[in-house]
């Protein structure tokens, strides 16, 4: 008996430590349109998967949008051994979708969009508070009252996101003037992606008479931003903090914290939690949120906007829910 139990024992350590050994997970991220260099949406995106390479040693491929080979593409990282498959937007969903039926024993999840199966998890963003209170700024800062919109493309989260900011317009003059234009047309998510056509539309709205642009176009934002500061008039971005940019023009940017949801997503997958089924950020909770106001911002302006901000902070401002 002396001999056996300690062959018993170890028998048993080593048992143990093979049931709480977790494989390195396989994480893909399926970026959207734009790419990598986008400042903002798909570089988001990124960071929150490099810190999750760096802080949970899972091992992590980034795969650029290919419009004819999303499908395949995301079939190839699930048949590769991804063990979890994170697609960006909604050009990315319907491959999600897909795969998620063909791939049953693979984690796949979604941002920014919706897909429903047993093992995919979707993320959305509620931004309105965000949408809401950049508009209310968009409104402060013009002289004239008319305002701009650029939106990427006439797609569901544009329409959602252009919903909140003309409240926010509204709610400071309801006389306002909202200019209003998408680069892409319906469902075309190439708008994403075309920085020439957006500077070109951004200076005919600043010739027009815009005093400031709400820009929501992902990477053509960047082109949006140049116009900007050939016409010295303010523009409010989306996405990530993009003041840095152009220090002189960029009044703030309400960011939609997509390099967060990435790392909890890897996150939850790590350490057993990913469930199916939606998860939604909103401003209270911090996926979305507002970056801090620019120097060249009036001390007026600033304090009125600080009120605005404290009232729909404090639930004291009705804002409407967007219905499709």
């Amino acid at each position: 008996m002396k001999r056996v139990l300690p062959l018993i024992f170890i028998l048993t350590l080593l048992l143990s430590a093979c049931g709480n050994t977790t494989a390195t997970p396989k994480v893909a991220l399926m970026l959207a349109r734009g790419g990598l260099g986008d400042k903002a949406f798909n570089d988001s995106a990124n960071e929150g998967l490099q810190k999750a390479a760096q802080e949970l040693g899972a091992k992590v491929a980034v795969i650029e949008y290919a419009a004819d080979h999303v499908e395949a593409n995301v079939r190839q990282a699930a048949a590769d051994g991804y063990t979890l498959i994170i697609g960006l937007g909604s050009e990315n969903a319907q491959a999600i979708a897909k795969a998620a039926k063909e791939f049953p024993e693979t984690k796949f999840a979604i941002i920014d969009a919706a897909v429903e199966g047993d093992n995919v998890t979707s993320i959305i963003f509620r931004e309105i508070e965000g949408d809401f209170l950049a508009g209310a700024l968009s409104a402060l800062l013009s002289d004239s009252g008319k305002v701009g919109y650029l939106g990427g493309a006439d797609v569901l989260v544009i329409r959602r996101i252009q919903f909140g900011f003309e409240q926010g317009v509204k709610y400071i003059n309801p006389d306002a003037e909202i200019v209003v234009q998408y680069i892409g047309g319906k469902d075309d998510f190439s708008g994403f992606a075309k920085p020439d056509e957006a500077r070109r539309m951004a200076a005919q709205m600043y010739t027009d008479g815009v005093d400031v642009i709400y820009a929501a176009a992902g990477g053509s934002t960047l082109g949006a931003i140049e116009a900007a500061e050939r016409a010295g008039k303010p523009i409010v971005t989306t996405g990530s903090d993009q003041r840095y940019l152009a220090p002189s023009v960029v009044a703030t940017s309400r960011t939609k914290n997509i390099n967060q949801a990435v790392f909890m997503l890897v996150q939850k997958f790590v350490d057993g939690s990913l469930q199916s089924g939606t998860i939604q950020l909103d401003y209270k909770s911090g996926g979305i949120g507002l970056a801090p106001l620019a120097d060249f911002v009036p001390a007026s302006v600033y304090e009125a906007f600080n009120i605005v901000k404290a009232d729909v902070e404090g639930g004291l401002i009705k804002i409407e829910p967007f219905t499709e």
